[in-house]
């Protein structure tokens, strides 16, 4: 039938558990909008599969990126709760650590199920506790996982089919997951042809944005099984105007050309917020040595009072001398902060200052910038 990947500047990622395999659960996830806090963002914590059956079990997927400019260690706490009466409390356990480095991304994951004898909860709400070193608590996302009864209606009924997050920003990935129930009292097997496209506020493929192709997949459950399909999408560039993907799955059972199921599902792309300050790095070179003038300017609409530049050194260097400006060297990370003739930088002006270092065996530019904590283009 289908069988083609999606070719579009729009790829298809496989998500991070694969392409999850038959069987469990219903998430809901927290960790929509990824907001880098302590050099921290989290970019995924949700269950997969998101639904299972009263005997199942699923993996909860925690994925953290590092957003700053130099590497951050933490750990994380996991704690919950099952739903229903008499069900227990998932105290919190030992603290997991991390380490990522700059530009980095780390999964840590722990595997859930059924609380065992005298509990049926219909649900499991687990949180997490991410901890930066030096900073505190940066983030508390939350998921819940489903507990699917017995079925209660005839043939393959469509439990979910919902992307997680639900909204993202151009260049940031989300998975769409697809549950089905076989209520049919017997194996079934078919395929899901799944068929993708980009929306936006006017009619037909958005500007800037390509068609997408139809995908398919396969599926196969025993009487009362689940089954969930799964495929991570990442949102195109900047330069494509959608402002949505609308994804329509219709279910065949054994390879009929009739459908027996069908369901809609819906991604929002907001334009990211802009940045708050752009960052000019212009040096000059020697052997053994170089200076820099570095300038800073507002591109917000608030008046910067006060300013603290941060920035990783992608060599060796070693600063040695600053003018306009106060500026320290902890490994790689360079902080430069302002004088007291220099504080003040109005939208659309610019301060500026320079510095001079040593270097050895590398001497490329920052890449990354931030101002008072705030990432700058």
């Amino acid at each position: 039938m289908l069988r083609r990947l999606l070719m579009c500047v729009l790829a298809a990622v496989v998500s991070l558990a694969g392409l999850w395999a038959p069987g469990t659960a219903d998430a809901a996830s927290t960790a929509d909008t990824p907001t880098c806090t302590g050099g921290v963002s989290v970019s995924q914590f949700a269950f997969s599969p998101p639904m299972v059956t009263p005997t199942g079990h699923s993996t909860l997927v925690l994925e953290l990126q590092n957003c700053g400019t130099q590497a951050v260690q933490g750990s994380t706490i996991w704690y919950g709760a099952y739903a229903g009466q008499g069900c227990p409390v998932l105290d919190p356990g030992p603290a997991q650590p991390f380490t990522i480095g700059v530009g980095g991304v780390v999964e840590l994951t722990n595997t859930y199920g059924n609380a065992g004898s005298g509990c049926q909860p219909p649900s499991l709400r687990m949180h997490v506790n991410v901890t930066v070193n030096g900073v505190g608590t940066v983030a508390t996302p939350s998921a819940t996982l489903r507990f699917v009864p017995a079925c209660t209606g005839n043939g393959i009924v469509v439990l979910s089919f919902s992307f997680d997050p639900a909204t993202v920003t151009p260049n940031n990935n989300s998975n769409v997951a697809l549950v089905l129930q076989n209520c049919t009292g017997q194996p079934v097997a078919g395929q899901i042809a799944w068929y993708p496209r980009l929306t936006w506020s006017g009619t037909g493929t958005p500007p800037g944005c390509p068609y997408l192709n139809p995908d398919e997949f396969e599926y196969a459950m025993a009487p009362g099984a689940l089954s969930t399909t799964g495929r991570g999408y990442s949102a195109p560039p900047a330069n494509c105007q959608a402002t949505g993907l609308h994804v329509t799955a219709d279910v065949y059972q054994n390879y009929l050309p009739s459908k027996v199921a069908s369901a809609d599902a819906d991604l929002v792309i907001t334009p990211p917020a802009p940045s708050p300050c752009h960052v000019t790095f212009t040096p000059t070179y020697w052997s053994g040595g170089f200076t820099a003038n570095v300038a800073i300017t507002n591109t917000s609409t608030s008046a910067i009072n006060g300013w603290s530049l941060a920035f990783g050194l992608t060599g060796d260097q070693k600063i040695t001398n600053a003018w306009n400006a106060t500026a320290t060297q902890n490994g790689t990370t360079v902080t430069a902060t302002n004088l007291s003739y220099n504080a003040s930088i109005a939208p659309g002006a610019s301060q500026s200052f320079g510095i001079q270092g040593t270097w050895t065996l590398g001497n490329t530019p920052p890449t990354a910038y931030s101002v008072n904590g705030a990432l700058c283009s």
